[in-house]
């Protein structure tokens, strides 16, 4: 009987754990998109969103709030860059 217990209370406490999770992915989720959603929307409104200078990603460098930043941890999303390319005849004196 009290093992029966032990293990109905284990179990209930992961399902706490697991929906816990579940809920704060998605919350994080919804907030990065709905903050894509408003930035798209005033680019547009300015004429910016197609032009050549307009962001290629959405995602902040750093995640503006806690649950943002744990949602991106657990579904593995970061921004990435690419290398800057160092230029190899800079202090060498090459005159053209």
């Amino acid at each position: 009987m009290v093992e029966t217990v032990l293990i109905a209370a284990a179990g209930i406490f992961v399902i706490g754990i697991v929906t816990g999770i579940v809920v704060l992915v998605s919350v994080g989720v919804r907030r990065e998109e709905q903050r894509f959603r408003e930035e798209r929307r005033f680019l547009e409104e300015h004429g910016i969103w197609g032009s050549p200078g307009a962001p290629d990603h959405y995602l902040l460098e750093q995640a503006p709030d806690g649950v943002s930043s744990v949602s991106r941890t657990l579904n593995g999303l970061h921004v990435r860059h690419v290398p800057i390319r160092a230029r190899r005849d800079a202090g060498q004196g090459v005159v053209g």
